[in-house]
């Protein structure tokens, strides 16, 4: 991850998912607060809102994997749940997130950037920075 896109201190004026799903539009530049579900190959992770636990705080042990959130519903994880991606052009950076500044699974962060909505509206947000809560 380039030291470009990591803010050594919190990012301000943060959201929540579910706020920015709730009461923005495509285009807009917002700073998004959530927890790191999990992490694709390139510079893009899933992001989850900060309200929902994750199978290790409802005491529920029957996930290997906590930050997939196996124990809560689907359909409420996939509409609190933000794809986000460090863009490089037109597609996402060839960079890993996993490890860098610290990131991992379950890590709380904020992310500034801008929302994306598809026809489908499915949402994403195109990063630029971001920083630990």
């Amino acid at each position: 991850m380039p030291a470009s896109a990591w803010s050594s201190s919190p990012l301000a004026g943060a959201i929540d998912v579910k706020d920015a799903r709730a009461s923005h539009a495509d285009g807009d530049a917002v700073v998004v607060r959530g927890t790191l579900q999990d992490f694709g190959d390139l510079a893009t992770f899933l992001l989850v809102e900060d309200s929902l636990e994750d199978c290790s705080e409802t005491g529920e042990d029957r996930c290997a994997t906590p930050w997939d959130y196996c124990c809560e519903d689907p359909d409420r994880l996939r509409e609190w749940t933000i794809h986000v991606e460090f863009m490089e052009g037109e597609l996402p950076a060839d960079w890993t997130l996993r490890g860098a500044y610290g990131l991992d699974h379950l890590s709380e962060v904020l992310v500034a950037g801008t929302l994306r909505f598809d026809e489908a509206g499915n949402m994403r947000l195109e990063a630029e920075r971001m920083s630990m809560q």
